[in-house]
């Protein structure tokens, strides 16, 4: 029976971490190891994860100095012994038999890594987010398409902004601990966001099969206040003009040819409504707000990503956004913004 590590970085979510754990200890797979990883918090998380270990000796507690959640992922991944990896964040839980269902069609198709179905958990709604339609196996060029959308999407996968980052993150799925091992750890300090996109750059390169199982066991909690993704981020602009070089450097460094471009290209172009939308949250006046977006829409970086953007595939809703975005429309997009973040959840369903 294969062993799997279920690594949780955990830093001040003392009021999730409960029921994050509790779902990994009542899986319907019993052989796993829970990694659990203090990432120097000083709030009653280290307490509880020495409780956890105490009890269940499944459970493994990691201490270390406060670095980030890409910090907290790697030593955990250091540290394990399983012969599968899966990752959790410790706000987050799986369902009952997430551990089970995974495994069992790793090993029925032989993959090196298994993707899988989540819901985003709102205060009073829950939305049921698919990846793909369908159970799908991804072999050779396939695997290259999953490695490629990584970086972003092309083609008809525009007609389908809100599920261009699904693929990305490390959690909702099961890797082997061969491929888990090419991991590139970069942290979300540097980059702003979408470290998990460069994780997976390195798993996906060394992966012959993918199998993507179309069950919805992994929670993500959207409503957790304290949520890297729920403040203002000043730096963000700066953070992510570094995210695109890393990406840059990886294309040119393995020679990825033009379509990876494209993709980056689109990236870059589809990133304007989370920079739009964290700006919302600035205190800046409202001509402040869309001064710095008009600024921002100036730099070559963007100018060049929505010269090469092919509108043809958005549905209306984007078009009108994006398009106020390739001819500085900042005004109208800063109210437009407004409209996107009240009917947020709507317009992610």
């Amino acid at each position: 029976m294969n062993k799997v590590s279920i690594i949780v970085p955990v830093y001040h979510v003392a009021q999730y971490l409960e029921q994050c754990v509790s779902s990994l200890l009542n899986q319907t797979y019993t052989n796993i190891e829970i990694i659990l990883v203090d990432d120097g918090g000083d709030d009653e998380c280290p307490d509880m994860c020495r409780r956890y270990a105490q009890k269940d000796d499944r459970v493994v507690y990691v201490r270390k100095e406060n670095g980030g959640l890409t910090s907290a992922r790697k030593k955990g991944l250091e540290t394990i012994t399983g012969d599968f990896v899966m990752y959790v964040d410790g706000d987050d839980w799986l369902e009952p038999q997430t551990v089970q269902r995974t495994v069992e069609t790793n090993i029925k198709y032989d993959a090196d890594i298994t993707l899988f179905g989540y819901k985003r958990v709102y205060e009073d709604v829950t939305f049921e987010s698919s990846i793909f339609e369908g159970n799908q196996q991804f072999v050779g060029e396939e695997v290259q398409r999953l490695h490629r959308m990584l970086v972003g999407p092309v083609d008809s996968e525009l007609a389908h902004v809100e599920k261009t980052e699904r693929i990305v993150t490390t959690w909702g799925k099961l890797y082997r601990r061969e491929v888990a091992d090419e991991a590139i750890f970069v942290s979300e300090r540097e980059v702003g966001s979408a470290e998990d996109a460069i994780y997976n750059l390195g798993v996906f390169a060394v992966a012959k099969k993918c199998v993507y199982l179309d069950e919805f066991l992994y929670n993500y909690r959207k409503s957790n206040e304290n949520s890297i993704t729920k403040k203002y981020r000043s730096k963000l602009v700066a953070q992510w003009q570094c995210l695109y070089q890393h990406f840059e450097r990886y294309i040119k460094e393995n020679g990825l040819g033009q379509e990876y471009k494209i993709a980056l290209n689109n990236r870059i172009a589809l990133g304007m409504l989370g920079i739009g939308l964290n700006e919302l949250e600035s205190d800046k006046r409202f001509l402040g707000k869309s001064k710095y977006l008009r600024k921002v829409l100036k730099q070559p970086k963007w100018e060049n990503a929505f010269k090469q953007l092919d509108f043809k595939y958005f549905p209306m809703k984007w078009k009108v956004f994006y398009s106020l975005c390739k001819y500085k429309q900042a005004e109208l997009l800063l109210i437009l913004l407004k409209i996107i973040r009240k009917l947020k959840t709507k317009i992610a369903h």
